[in-house]
């Protein structure tokens, strides 16, 4: 007699499943099947020197060379995906104490640089060893070393004792020596200088905000997922998660209520600090997270207008914001030419101008390879000009706020010294700091070093009142 099934039968919904891929011809396949791990370290390694020649000879992105590279790529599961961007970037990263070493197997130079820079071994660094000859249980991780020192003693012993030259700064272009100021803190100049750098050689941590929520919720349903949410202090709606984390799998990021963004980067919204009903201007809009940061500031009141310099980056920022609860923010195309609507009408300019992008080293290497030198002057000139255009739309006692994801002296403090000389009707406006107990002369430079994010700086200024 066969057994009766006692279990319930299985609802049928009509709601197709959104995670199912399709074949050329729409036919539903299984999930993407990660490649093995010998085919997996060739395809890094067959992939390295094109993504290098890309990055330092013709000044291409990462993702951009990647993206070139998609018939090797397509049908990596995400796994494999990230492991493929996280072995160019630390080899990109350390490309200015591998390429004088003349090594001639790549796989010696993936293997180098994720040992450098990271505190395990995968597998696919014993496959490397074995192609490079090195014996893979002698492997030795400095990843997690805790200064230049410990860094430079595992180049060495890479090298199996040979002379090798580990000066911190052939790891970044000539420039930024001249260009970085001294850091905070009691230690002497050069440590403080060499700490920061230190700290862009450490991958960037996993910062996320709740949006249009009360955030306690929010984080305890993360947590109800098995994640551990370092909450900041200081903006509760900040926490930072492990950096592999599959954002994308959680539910409160598809609802538009969890962003993924850097502290540095939350932390200027709280510098603008709107009050509900006003009207700002959001120049440069970026991804939209400044004017979604902004509509939440604001309570979904008021009006923030976000403008980009093309449709494309308008349209990718738009998808985000309608995902958002907030009603209060649109986006639009700007020819860069004239502020949007009447001039001297905003309460607010946030200006998140073009610039060097040394504070997005840590997330993006390479982008030290592709600043030139003769382009600081240019960044330079077009941050001028933008903040001439804020000065032309902000009201008498409206404020602009500048900030840049660099530290570099001619975009930050240099030039928010010249505009004020220039402009004697605006003046530094003093604000708390949103990181730590402590105020500000108007001015304030986010160190790595020291809230484990990007470099980013930031400058209040508020435009006198009419007599």
């Amino acid at each position: 007699m066969s057994r009766k099934n006692t279990q319930p039968p299985r609802k049928r919904t009509s709601k197709p499943s959104t995670n199912r891929r399709l074949s050329a011809g729409g036919r539903p396949v299984g999930p993407a099947r990660g490649k093995s791990i010998p085919a997996l370290a060739s395809l890094i390694a067959s992939l390295a020197p094109g993504v290098l020649r890309d990055v330092v000879e013709k000044d291409k992105r990462l993702e951009t060379s990647l993206t070139a590279a998609h018939e090797s790529m397509r049908g990596l599961p995400r796994a494999d995906r990230r492991l493929i961007y996280r072995a160019l970037s630390s080899l990109v990263r350390w490309w200015g104490w591998i390429e004088p070493l003349k090594l001639v197997h790549v796989e010696d130079q993936l293997l180098l640089a994720w040992l450098l820079e990271a505190p395990d071994v995968p597998a696919v660094c014993r496959f490397w060893a074995n192609k490079s000859m090195r014996d893979p249980d002698r492997l030795f991780s400095s990843g997690d070393a805790p200064n230049w020192t410990a860094r430079a003693q595992g180049l060495k012993r890479f090298m199996d004792g040979k002379t090798v030259t580990a000066d911190p700064w052939m790891l970044f272009p000539a420039w930024l020596r001249d260009e970085l100021p001294v850091p905070p803190g009691d230690e002497p100049a050069k440590s403080r200088r060499l700490a920061f750098l230190h700290s862009l050689q450490t991958r960037l941590p996993l910062w996320v905000g709740v949006r249009g929520k009360p955030e306690k919720p929010v984080w305890n349903e993360l947590r109800d997922t098995g994640l551990k949410p370092w909450i900041h202090r200081r903006i509760e709606t900040a926490a930072k998660l492990d950096r592999d984390t599959d954002v994308g799998s959680l539910e409160p990021v598809n609802q538009g209520f969890v962003v993924v963004e850097d502290l540095a980067s939350q932390a200027v919204a709280k510098v603008c600090d709107p009050d509900p009903g006003e009207r700002w201007w959001v120049a440069c809009g970026g991804t939209g997270l400044h004017a979604l940061d902004l509509g939440a500031e604001m309570a979904n009141k008021g009006a923030v207008i976000a403008t980009f310099d093309h449709d494309a980056a308008r349209h990718a920022a738009a998808l985000r914001l309608r995902k958002s609860p907030f009603r209060n923010v649109a986006a639009k195309v700007w020819d860069g030419k004239y502020a949007p609507g009447k001039s001297g009408t905003y309460d607010g300019v946030l200006l998140d101008a073009p610039c060097s992008g040394v504070g997005v080293w840590r997330r993006h290497p390479e982008v030290r390879w592709i600043v030139r030198k003769p382009q600081l002057a240019l960044f330079v000139e077009r941050q001028r000009q933008l903040l001439e255009l804020a000065a032309t739309a902000v009201r008498p006692g409206g404020v602009i706020v500048y900030t840049v994801a660099t530290a570099t002296l001619c975009e930050t403090q240099g030039l928010v010294t010249k505009f004020l000389a220039d402009h004697p009707e605006f003046q530094l406006d003093p604000f708390p700091n949103p990181l730590e107990e402590a105020s500000t002369t108007g001015i304030l430079q986010i160190w790595p070093q020291i809230h484990d994010c990007e470099a980013r700086f930031i400058a209040r200024l508020i435009r006198s009142r009419a007599k």
